[in-house]
């Protein structure tokens, strides 16, 4: 995933494997750990400004309309129908002004043609099926003719740069970054500028072209910070290992492995704990939302082997749930006798929950218990959780693999109900104690959620687990009316909050 097991794992000199299928995944983390000449690359960086700031600078001028004289636009917003700019943010290096004016006659020029580069198709699937209903068939098509051209002639500049091939890799690195805020799937939410924020790729009606050239300044900067903090913290303790064997030897540190975490090159009872984030079912589709930030550089996530709900590629729940089985039962192969395995988890969905815990208990695991985490800060203006019934924590899963002398977590959270008529009954009563506080269909969910886990924790069959599930979604569907009157409620509140 993102890297935090390998980067916390490495500040406090553990030893660590890191798995993905994703090349995307990979790349993110062997940048995260790796150390850099943070000098060199800030050189990096004014050399390759030399090379691409001026054409950025002519590509992005407007007028300024206080002095009139040239300034830069930060960004534009268009009309999607039209493709025409319907008002511009800008700031005068002359007169220091800066906000809002209307387009006219000399703004936003023309851009040359774009350097060579080859066109990579979007493939088909269900996260990218708006994008083709609507034509849209080349990941260059998500781009501006200005914005492309920036973006490749940033590219094209690394490449011409004399610089160490392990700075030549960040710079790569950082315009990959910048991505998000280069394509028209960014738009202004309120008076916040966003770049792409959702698990699908989605063009706005009115979208924004942002000045590409100046999110790369930004992410460099972002760079910078990343790597002094890993340089102080983890600095020359990362070592990255060639084989299993190198990394037991003391040669090295860590190991990333790019690959199907079905088959590990790891020999059995060699791992001390497993910690993971696997994918919540149908919910992020990341092999295919990866590829929008690989296309450029002649990369794509691999599709057929990824783990996930997906009508296109035929990839049902049960699907999903085999393939979690298949991994969890690899995990079981590795791990120590006693040893922890921990992963975050959440759906809507109660039966892709079911799908992770019953995989997770045949393939081994012992259940020892599961705790709410509410979304880092961050996360909370994301454009999924700040839907009104949005489901802003994860639980946090603990299961072992029996047999330690030392260390084995005992107990359970909750005595499982003996039959599915009295956890639907549970739900009810839960339901009715919500009513009297308004809870939202979130809250509820919170609530009960914690005993349904037992309950699929210690179901026989995938049967079982979709009829634990389809209890608590009638009780849900049955409420369809009083959870819609509590989210109106909600959102009232949230308004006249935010009206104070």
């Amino acid at each position: 995933g993102g890297g935090v097991t390998l980067v916390e794992g490495l500040i406090a000199r553990r030893r660590v494997v890191a798995v993905d299928l994703n090349p995307l995944a990979v790349k993110i983390m062997r940048h995260e750990v790796r150390p850099l000449d943070v000098a060199a690359y800030r050189a990096a960086v004014r050399r390759l400004a030399e090379a691409v700031e001026p054409a950025a600078s002519e590509l992005y001028a407007v007028r300024c309309p206080r002095c009139g004289a040239r300034a830069v636009a930060v960004w534009a917003e268009y009309d999607s129908a039209s493709g025409r700019p319907l008002r511009i943010y800008y700031e005068c290096p002359h007169c220091g002004s800066r906000g809002i004016k209307e387009p006219e006659p000399g703004d936003l020029p023309e851009p040359p043609e774009p350097p060579p580069f080859r066109r990579v198709a979007i493939p088909p699937g269900d996260k990218t099926s708006d994008l083709l209903r609507r034509g849209v068939r080349y990941f260059d098509e998500l781009f501006t003719r200005r914005n492309l051209y920036v973006v490749l002639r940033i590219k094209e500049e690394i490449g011409r740069l004399g610089v160490d091939e392990g700075v030549r890799s960040f710079l790569y690195f950082t315009l990959s970054s910048a991505l998000k805020w280069a394509s028209k799937m960014s738009h202004l939410r309120g008076d916040i500028v966003e770049g792409w924020a959702m698990h699908a790729y989605w063009i706005y009606p009115k979208y924004l072209e942002i000045n590409v050239w100046r999110q790369f300044l930004n992410r460099a900067e972002a760079v910078i910070r990343g790597k002094e903090y890993t340089n102080r913290h983890i600095g020359d303790y990362a070592r990255e290992a060639r084989s299993f064997e190198e990394l037991l030897g003391g040669g090295a540190t860590y190991m990333v492995i790019q690959g199907d975490s079905r088959r590990l090159p790891l020999p059995g009872g060699s791992v001390d704990a497993v910690i993971t984030d696997p994918p919540y079912g149908d919910n992020v589709n990341y092999a295919e939302l990866s590829d929008y930030f690989l296309w450029l550089f002649g990369e794509e996530a691999p599709k057929g082997e990824e783990i996930v709900v997906n009508r296109t590629r035929g990839f049902t729940i049960y699907h999903y749930q085999r393939g979690l089985e298949e991994v969890f039962r690899e995990c079981y192969r590795v791990l120590r006798p006693g040893g922890l395995l921990i992963s975050t988890f959440n759906s809507k969905d109660a039966l892709v929950v079911g799908a992770f815990v019953h995989s997770l208990a045949r393939a081994g695991f012992r259940f020892a218990g599961a705790s709410p985490q509410p979304y880092l800060q961050a996360y909370e203006t994301t454009f999924h959780a700040l839907q009104a019934g949005a489901m802003t924590y994860d639980f946090v899963f603990f299961f072992y693999k029996p047999g330690g002398a030392e260390g084995t977590p005992v107990g359970q959270a909750y005595s499982p109900p003996a039959r599915l008529g009295e956890l639907e009954e549970f739900f009810r009563q839960e339901l009715e104690a919500c009513k009297r506080s308004w809870c939202t269909e979130r809250e509820y969910r919170m609530r009960v959620y914690p005993r349904l886990i037992e309950f699929f924790a210690r179901a026989r069959s995938m049967s079982e687990v979709a009829a634990a599930s389809g209890a608590l979604e009638r009780v849900v569907r049955a409420s369809a009316e009083y959870f819609r009157e509590a989210r109106r409620r909600l959102i009232e509140s949230r308004r006249a909050s935010a009206g104070q």
